[in-house]
């Protein structure tokens, strides 16, 4: 409307720039260039078209930041579920299943996120997600350990 008014009125130039300054950021610039009038002075909109370039690079920019904080986040937790996985634990002859005291010798044992060692007939009883010694429901309780967490660097 402020282009082409029509009715061989004059365009108001300023009046669309001035909305283009209140509102421009939210639009394309290459959409906002294709719609201005081929007659419009370039100078008097230029500031507010390097505005909304200064803007769109702004934003791009902080998603990229956000994307790669995602990225350390995820890493870090891939990481710390990996040493989780890869520790050792030892066991000899007098060690003892939490839950039902047996030996476990040379048996196949399980090992649960807090540390509760199990022979491998409670771990099939009991199941992966509920330790037998706790009785905690590792699914619906979950549990954090201070190096499963994002570490400052």
């Amino acid at each position: 409307m402020y282009l082409d008014p029509g009715d061989g009125k004059e365009p108001m130039y300023k009046a669309a720039v001035r909305l283009l300054h209140c509102h421009g950021e939210l639009l394309d610039p290459l959409q906002v260039l294709e719609a201005l009038s081929p007659d419009m002075p370039l100078q008097l909109a230029s500031e507010t078209l390097s505005r909304m370039l200064r803007a769109r690079v702004h934003h791009h920019r902080q998603g990229q930041i956000v994307q790669s904080l995602s990225r350390a986040v995820n890493l870090d937790a891939r990481l710390a579920r990996f040493e989780e996985r890869s520790r050792h634990v030892q066991i000899n002859d007098e060690s003892l299943c939490d839950a039902c005291h047996a030996r476990l010798g040379t048996k196949l044992f399980a090992m649960y996120p807090n540390d509760s060692l199990v022979c491998y007939k409670c771990f099939r009883r009991y199941g992966e997600h509920t330790c037998p010694v706790t009785g905690r429901d590792f699914q619906k309780d979950v549990m954090f350990k201070p190096s499963w967490l994002v570490r400052n660097v």
